[in-house]
């Protein structure tokens, strides 16, 4: 298992799994297909919890995923990022501007 690699859908991108292991993901807008990756993830063994954090809008439902799943959840993208190795972006209909939002300058 720690042999295989994750890789986007383009194929330009790919993450061993060993790296998803060791490091910390990273998952912005954990709503419905952010979740499911996130949820597939976990469930995979790809990820421990403990190295999970996810983002989504509203507080409520990041508290009520924090103790649903384990993980770290807020409504702040940057902090996300922060420590990441790894990043899943599931804000599908804002996605650059998260990402613009998110540049480093």
């Amino acid at each position: 298992m720690t042999d295989g690699c994750v890789v986007n859908n383009a194929g330009t991108m790919k993450t061993t799994v060993r790296e998803l292991l060791d490091g910390r993901l990273a998952v912005l807008g954990a709503g419905k297909i952010g979740g499911i990756l996130l949820r597939a993830f976990l469930e995979q063994k790809l990820v421990q919890p403990k190295r999970v954090h996810a983002t989504v809008r509203h507080s409520e439902k990041a508290r009520s995923l924090a103790k649903q799943l384990g993980i770290e959840a807020s409504t702040d993208n940057r902090a996300a990022v922060r420590d990441a190795t790894s990043c899943c972006c599931g804000e599908a209909p804002g996605v650059r501007e998260v990402l613009k939002k998110l540049s480093l300058r």
